[in-house]
């Protein structure tokens, strides 16, 4: 089967109509037929003028055919058996260059007036040229409802009656501008699967099942119309920070605020906070949580020698009843660990004195800690050095520009929802915090709770798995410029709570650019000798002997054509240098250094040891700095399967 689809968006392939027609056509050459996609706009179409040449001058020949591309456009459309109408809905209707290149198709027919071969006491007039036996319908709109399409699919199944098309029927997309957004593509891609499935169906069976009807009719952001709202909001609030346009001109018009009383504009899902109370837009949770938080956030790379400790006194929120706990709390910061204590620490090297709603908006991304400090909204006292380097130390949001968290970040982080994947998840029942820090950086959380995922912008109390990261970084992690897990494995960001969580978010939320459940842990041998049935006891090994019995346990079936060299340089208690030169389905081990190691691991020996014993999990100490790695990252994400 031939099928020629039509693209009558002006934006071509930045389009939301392009990114529906790709995967339909997919699934449709993966069914066997064959496709050609027309960009209407590349034509360069001059308007029908009504001038009727095509029918009595030049018959089947239009006036324009030299102007133009439409002649050979008119040998793909009349040969083809399947013509797939791809529109925006453009007021209602379709877009014009797609009106007039129906209009172009004139020369098709002549102008005889006839009986309807198939509608009784209908006029037709007779074709000139082979038709297309189908037709197919596909459209997407800003507008988050299907009622609007009302117009154009009756104008199109109308003119497949009276042109005796087979009407196969509409692929329509409410909501779908956020389609045509390049950063977000990883958000759709369960979406675009099931416009291959589509594909694949109206080849082999000539329809789209009704199953398949409905998954397309699903909504691509959860949330309902309140959170397509705000991100329709954050989106073109982008677009106009883009240009400058002056506050007074975004809102000529004012919204009265009967007009939102069934639909409120507000962020999506914070009606779900999960026993957080809220006052004047803040979130109430205990100090003990906020600097917890700050923990979190606490970059060891920053300073990497840093030793100080940071004294906390609260006051308490004002008119408001709620008891946030102890005012006084202390940072402390030593070999590039950060610890929260209780109380009163004796000589602190800086004391923040701070009303509790100031630190709040600080930890939210309001305020600049330093900004804060200028303009006399809290008092510190000892080491002004450190306070200026807080935005470094602590990863903590901070105001856009405009005073805004990242549009862009925002729409990802709220759209995460749309990429997730119930069968992935089962019964999990979970909360994943986010803590993106830096310009544009902002809080969030995922909840995943019978089959469901939701996104929401606060802070939950109790999550199962928070990820502190960059907000940069957790962009361009999104986005795909970076690979996750490298990311992750070179300390770019950081986590805490439930590993087995993060290791599932690639399969969770699929196709965002996160971290696939393949990121593995650093090596836990379980034998060194392949004589014995049970493992051995390793703490009756040394690091030196447990290195060198990592071949006894190598999977040659793993490596494949794996050629590559390990380079072990141990200090501590047992100093060393060793590798392991994999390569032909055989590791061996060598003492001293390789002169061209393909990874290096420098570890001190206690810690080695207690990750090959289980006794210290390895992706915590290597996040912790207790061991770093340098070259091919890939190789360490390999070590568990290399090493059985």
């Amino acid at each position: 089967m031939k099928v020629l689809a039509l693209n009558g968006s002006p934006r071509m392939k930045a389009s939301s109509t392009y990114h529906m027609l790709t995967p339909l056509l997919e699934g449709m050459e993966k069914a066997g037929a064959e496709t050609e996609l027309i960009h209407i706009r590349k034509l360069d179409l001059e308007v029908c003028i009504g001038c009727y040449t095509c029918w009595v001058r030049t018959p089947g020949e239009c006036i324009h055919k030299d102007k133009d591309s439409m002649v050979d456009a008119m040998e793909l459309y009349n040969t083809a058996d399947l013509v797939i109408f791809g529109t925006p809905l453009y007021h209602f209707s379709m877009s014009g260059i797609m009106k007039t290149f129906i209009d172009r198709t004139l020369p098709r027919i002549e102008p005889w007036l006839i009986p309807h071969p198939d509608i009784p006491d209908m006029t037709f007039h007779p074709e000139r040229f082979h038709k297309p036996n189908k037709i197919l319908l596909v459209s997407p709109c800003g507008f988050p409802e299907f009622d609007h399409f009302e117009s154009l699919v009756a104008t199109f199944r109308h003119m497949a009656h009276m042109e005796r098309f087979e009407y196969l029927g509409e692929i329509l997309r409410p909501g779908a501008e956020a389609l045509s957004r390049r950063s977000l593509q990883g958000l759709f891609t369960g979406y675009y699967d099931i416009l291959r499935q589509a594909g694949e169906q109206i080849i082999r069976d000539n329809r789209i099942s009704e199953e398949i009807q409905a998954d397309l009719k699903e909504e691509l952001f959860p949330g309902g119309k309140k959170a397509f709202y705000d991100m329709a909001g954050s989106y073109w609030e982008q677009q106009m920070d883009r240009f400058n346009v002056p506050d007074e001109q975004r809102h000529t018009v004012p919204i009265l605020p009967d007009d939102l009383d069934s639909i409120p504009y507000a962020p999506g899902g914070t009606d779900l906070n999960l026993g957080v109370l809220r006052s004047d837009g803040r979130y109430l949770v205990p100090n003990e949580y906020m600097l917890n938080l700050m923990v979190g956030m606490f970059n060891p790379l920053a300073i990497p020698d840093l030793r100080a400790t940071v004294q906390f006194v609260f006051s308490p929120p004002k008119d408001v009843d709620f008891d946030p706990g102890p005012a006084n709390w202390y940072l402390n910061i030593n070999d590039g660990v950060c610890t929260l204590h209780e109380g009163r620490t004796a000589l602190p090297t800086l004391t923040i004195t701070t009303p509790y709603e100031v630190w709040f908006d600080i930890g939210m991304g309001v305020l600049h800690a330093t900004s804060a400090f200028d303009d006399g909204k809290y008092d510190a006292n000892g080491s002004m050095t450190l306070l200026e380097q807080f935005s470094e130390i602590f990863e903590h949001p901070q105001p856009g520009e405009g005073g805004k968290t990242n549009p862009e970040l925002d729409l990802i982080m709220m759209g995460m929802p749309s990429a997730f994947d119930a069968k992935a998840a089962g019964n999990m029942d979970a909360t994943i915090q986010f803590v993106l820090g830096g310009p544009g950086g902002g809080m969030y959380h995922l909840r995943i709770k019978n089959g469901e995922c939701s996104s929401h912008r606060e802070p939950v109390l109790k999550p199962d798995l928070t990820i502190n990261a960059p907000a940069e970084i957790w962009l361009a992690i999104s986005k795909g410029e970076i690979d996750g897990q490298q990311a992750f494995m070179e300390a770019k960001y950081r986590t805490s709570g439930e590993m087995n969580i993060m290791l599932k978010m690639g399969e969770l939320l699929k196709s965002t650019g996160l971290p696939p459940a393949s990121v593995s842990q650093p090596l836990k041998p379980e034998t060194l000798s392949p004589q014995e049935e049970k493992p051995m006891d390793m703490t009756q090994l040394n690091c030196h002997e447990t290195i060198a019995g990592m071949p006894s346990v190598f999977n040659p079936e793993a490596a494949g054509d794996l050629v590559a060299v390990i380079q072990f340089n141990v200090t501590g208690d047992a100093p060393g240098s060793y590798f392991l030169q994999i390569e032909n389905g055989v590791c061996t081990f060598h003492e001293g250094e390789s002169s061209s190691p393909a990874m290096t691991i420098q570890t001190p020996s206690e810690v080695w040891l207690a990750v090959s014993r289980g006794e210290m999990e390895g992706q915590t100490a290597f996040m912790q700095q207790k061991y770093t790695v340098e070259g091919d990252f890939s190789l360490l994400l390999k070590l568990n399967d290399l090493f059985k």
